[in-house]
């Protein structure tokens, strides 16, 4: 098993050269990985999905790349924002799955491993 991290889309401080370069390298690693269970897309609770979030979120939907949207920072905010949050991602992301995360406090890391675990036993969802 490979965990995978992808380079950030909407807010990672790199040249624009290099960041440019990022997206064909996305699609080409998401499209071409046969054995790929799932993907997990990290979105700032903070604040609502971007564009750049809705167009992975709608790519990967359209490949039919088994996917689940991943709330971080879920501590950094109230329990209403965060609710908030939640019915703002799942209406925005076209998604009925949204888990809330916080590092800090490890909420929603159960779910998570969760979910990992079910795309890797290919139980049905």
């Amino acid at each position: 098993m490979y965990f995978v991290d992808l380079p950030g889309y909407g807010y990672a401080r790199a040249p624009k050269a290099i960041k440019s370069t990022w997206g064909a390298m996305i699609e080409s690693y998401l499209g071409n990985r046969e054995p790929l269970k799932l993907t997990l897309m990290l979105v700032d609770s903070r604040m609502p999905p971007t564009e750049l979030d809705v167009l992975m979120k709608q790519w990967l939907d359209h490949h039919q790349i088994p996917n689940a949207v991943v709330l971080t920072k879920a501590d950094k905010i109230s329990r209403s924002q965060l609710n908030q949050a939640l019915r703002t991602g799942a209406q925005t992301l076209n998604t009925k799955e949204i888990i809330p995360f916080s590092a800090v406090t490890n909420s929603g890391k159960d779910e998570i491993l969760t979910r990992i675990r079910t795309a890797i036993d290919h139980i049905p969802q």
